[in-house]
């Protein structure tokens, strides 16, 4: 086997990471302005630059004040409503099967890492870079080395699947083998499997 390490993206690779989708999941309503409060940042709640509780400070002075409840409610909730992509973890179940290591690498907040492991398919990824806790994040070439480093990985025995194209060519400049992920499984079981 040529690829003997599949890393995948979490959002929108393992789940559907979806705005509009998760503020409809956890509030009873929502408006564009509070929509706006709550993703004001989100790339610094990814990168760790920012504390969960002062970003949801923040989330709550942007938006109305009769809004507050329903930002804590969404806040309290979201890292454990992310739906599956169905496709895609099947396969991660055959690749086990197949005698493949699986590792996680995604840009997230601190909080979600915490909670990562409630989705019943992490048990079967041998590791896992969250952005949030180390202070790296996709696109910086930095994250990709620190998961080699971490687990020991050999770059061209790897391949990620991540879904966004900058993410794929900073894998690519680390020598790692990498596709973009538009519900483009089977060019990526091609890619993958030969």
């Amino acid at each position: 086997m040529k690829y003997k390490n599949i890393i995948f993206d979490f959002g929108n690779v393992l789940s559907v990471f979806d705005t509009d989708q998760l503020l409809k999941k956890c509030m009873p309503y929502y408006d564009e302005k509070m929509k706006e409060a709550i993703f004001y940042d989100w790339e610094a709640l990814d990168k760790g630059m920012i504390s969960y509780e002062d970003y949801i400070g923040k989330a709550s002075s942007l938006a109305d004040q009769k809004d507050e409840d329903a930002i804590h409610l969404f806040f309290s909730q979201w890292y454990l409503m992310l739906d599956d992509i169905e496709e895609m973890q099947q396969w991660v179940y055959e690749l086990k099967k197949g005698g493949y290591h699986l590792y996680i690498l995604s840009n997230a907040p601190v909080i979600f890492e915490e909670y990562a492991y409630t989705y019943s398919f992490t048990d079967l990824f041998d590791g896992a870079v969250y952005s949030g806790s180390i202070q790296l994040s996709k696109p910086d070439k930095a994250i990709y080395y620190y998961l080699l480093d971490k687990y020991q990985l050999k770059a061209e025995e790897c391949f990620f699947i991540d879904d966004k194209s900058c993410n794929v060519e900073a894998a690519k400049e680390c020598g790692i083998e990498a596709m973009v992920y538009h519900q483009n499984l089977d060019d990526i079981k091609k890619a993958v499997l030969g």
